[in-house]
């Protein structure tokens, strides 16, 4: 439901400011998912800018109470329309056409001490494509001067908002606004399909394929930071196809090559991570083995480290993480998720003790005196047991889940009598059963 608004309350919903200029919404912005540029060799989970935690920026009261024309005096004229002041320089270039920014920003009309749109009320960034008239046009032209991580402010005239009528009771005629904006981050736009548009003979010439790899690996990157993971995942193994099946036509290209095989491969454990698949994630490392030492490499040990942990492969995920922070010292996710290893693997330990020494005590028990409900669960159990025993192609019985710890004890009681293993393994924290001879 959304909130009505009145002069000087702060909005609690999202708003649409290309159908506010016909008059019919409540303000909301589309935003997705949490953005940051960089490469693919990101460790996961290292989202956001170094500013993230700005405090200062992030506050709702307006920067400036005097008039708007008071404030135009102490800042650079844009335009005829758009006034700006910079407030932290940033780095690189101007924003060019066909460039995916992400911003935050606090918006202010003429008079009111809080903000009447704020990506900081919804607690996440803007995304749009500068050139798309994704939003209205004093935003854009305001971005468009800006450059990566710049903190700056802006007066954008009426002309360039919502006009000279408004809109309707909720801006009202000639609003002059005040934006105060941070640029998080700004990608170009890439082609998703660059790699199918090839021709065969195109798709041979490894001097063609490595620049539509290019565009791929940007776009599947850009997938990934907007939570399109599975995207990401499709895009990332056609560019590795795509580069296993190219013709070299020397050591440099085949150099090369690999290089970027090593980045694709480490991307898609990052993902196959991400989506909770610890199995296809070792699948990559072990590619990865044959094109680098993975031993030297603290993301790619990282990536292996926190699959293992989730196969319950405690011991070898430890080895992993700890030689990932050997090379990385620094890294606060290595040192986080090797905690997380160690409490995982504690409590796995507690838990296993916990239910053998339950199991022995009962089984003790239950050999002194069963019950006659516990002899015919017995004979049921070593019916079916037995039946494996006899069984020379089976090494190996899963046991159904669900199983109370008196059904372990008398498990355990027969495996015993048979001279069988009854071993438990987790995946997945989820305990799994079985018999082995």
């Amino acid at each position: 439901m959304e909130p009505k608004m009145d002069s000087g309350s702060v909005l609690k919903a999202p708003i649409n400011l290309s159908d506010l200029l016909n008059g019919g919404t409540e303000f909301q912005i589309d935003t997705e998912f949490n953005d940051h540029e960089g490469d693919e060799y990101f460790l996961d989970d290292d989202y956001g800018s170094a500013d993230e935690d700005d405090e200062r920026y992030k506050q709702l009261q307006t920067p400036w109470e005097r008039t708007f024309d008071e404030l135009r005096q102490e800042m650079d004229q844009i335009n005829e329309h758009l006034y700006k002041r910079v407030t932290k320089a940033g780095v690189g270039e101007p924003i060019p056409d066909s460039t995916r920014v992400v911003i935050e920003y606090n918006a202010f009309f003429e008079g009111e001490s809080k903000p009447f749109d704020s990506t900081t009320l919804r607690d996440k960034p803007h995304r749009f494509v500068v050139g798309k008239s994704n939003v209205l046009l004093g935003l854009e032209l305001a971005v468009r001067t800006m450059r990566v991580s710049e903190e700056a402010q802006f007066v954008i005239a009426y002309q360039l908002m919502y006009g000279e009528f408004g809109c309707l009771q909720r801006v009202k005629p000639k609003a002059d606004v005040l934006f105060v904006i941070r640029l998080i981050s700004a990608t170009p736009v890439s082609d998703g399909e660059a790699l199918a548009k090839l021709n065969e003979t195109e798709r041979r010439t490894y001097a063609t394929v490595k620049d539509k790899v290019t565009e791929i690996r940007q776009y599947a990157r850009d997938c990934f930071q907007r939570n399109l993971v599975p995207n990401a995942i499709v895009k990332y193994l056609e560019a590795v196809h795509t580069l296993q099946t190219c013709q070299l036509k020397d050591e440099a290209e085949q150099a090369e090559q690999q290089k970027t095989l090593i980045a694709l491969y480490t991307s898609l454990a990052v993902c196959y991570n991400r989506r909770d698949r610890p199995k296809d994630a070792c699948r990559m490392v072990n590619e990865l083995r044959r094109l680098c030492d993975v031993s030297k490499s603290a993301k790619i040990l990282y990536q292996e480290g926190k699959a293992l942990m989730s196969l319950g492969e405690y011991d070898r995920a430890r080895k992993c993480l700890l030689r990932a922070q050997q090379l990385e010292p620094q890294d606060e996710i290595v040192q986080q998720v090797l905690k997380q290893l160690n409490d995982r693997s504690v409590k796995h330990q507690q838990e296993e003790k916990k239910i053998w020494s339950r199991a022995f005590g009962l089984a003790e028990k239950k050999e002194k005196q069963l019950s006659a409900e516990d002899t015919e669960l017995l004979d049921n159990m070593k019916q079916t047991i037995q039946l494996f025993v006899e069984d020379e192609g089976s090494s190996t019985l899963p046991l159904p889940d669900g199983l109370t710890d008196r059904e372990l004890a008398l498990m355990d009681q027969l495996a015993s009598e048979l001279n069988l293993k009854l071993n438990v393994h987790v995946t997945n924290n989820k305990k799994n059963y079985k018999l082995q001879k």
